[in-house]
This record gives structure tokens, sequence and C-alpha cells, in this order.
């Protein structure tokens, strides 16, 4: 007749990770914050909302020449020759070749878009004489 084989158990083993990895979770979830406290602890509450009455050069446009023309136009790159951005003078002199090549020719930026939203308000921008603040 055969003898059956006694196998350990493993059932201390391998049920402890899960024992740890689901009261790991559980308080994870017991001290994490709420929807509404974490919109509490937003700073954009505090942000004024930029629009066209408002929008200026801090609060606007030195982030889209930042993001957008910088990377072509900064001292040394290739369209410098062209027109260098080094803030806010730069941009001032240049509004009017800014206004051609974005706004009207629609030119620049080569290999990128504005979206609505930045051409909105680049336009006002440019309509407000360019405010600094």
């Amino acid at each position: 007749m055969l003898k059956k084989l006694k196998t350990p158990t493993t059932y201390g083993r391998t049920s402890r990770p899960i024992v740890v990895l689901s009261m790991t979770v559980v308080a994870i979830a017991l001290t994490a914050c709420t929807k509404k406290q974490a919109q509490e602890l937003s700073p954009d509450d505090e942000e004024e909302t930029v629009t066209a009455a408002n929008v200026s050069y801090i609060n606007f446009a030195k982030a889209l020449f930042e993001t957008k023309c910088s990377s072509c136009h900064a001292p040394g790159r290739g369209a410098s020759a062209k027109w260098t951005f080094s803030g806010y003078s730069s941009v001032k002199d240049n509004s009017t070749r800014i206004n051609n090549a974005v706004l009207v020719t629609k030119s620049m930026p080569i290999g990128g878009s504005l979206t609505v939203k930045e051409i909105e308000l680049l336009d006002a921008w440019i309509k407000r004489n360019t405010p600094e603040n």
C-alpha cells in the first residue's frame, strides 16, 4: 500500500504578506486626505484667473514666451538672429513683429501651436499695450 507523504503546511507563510498588505492599504485609506481637504489645500484658489481684462506679462505672457519661444529665440539659439527673447523689454520692443508672426500670419511658433485660450490672451495682452504687471 502506498503511504501518503506529509507536506509541510505553508498557510502561515503565504498569508502573512497578504495580511500585511491589507493592513497597509487600510492604514493609507484611513489617513489619506479627502477630496474636499485636497481642494482646500490647493493653491489655485488663491491665484487670480487670467482674463482678457487683466492679462499681463507677469501673469501670462512671460510663461508663454519661455515655453513656446525661448527654445529657438533665446540668446545663442538658431532663430535668435531674427529675434532674441531676453525678457520683457525684448518682447515689448518687438510686439508688432510678434503680433504679425503669431496672430496675423500664424507662422509662429514653428513646430508647435498655441491653444485657443493662449491666442485670445496674447491678442488681448497686445491690444492692452503689453502691460508688464
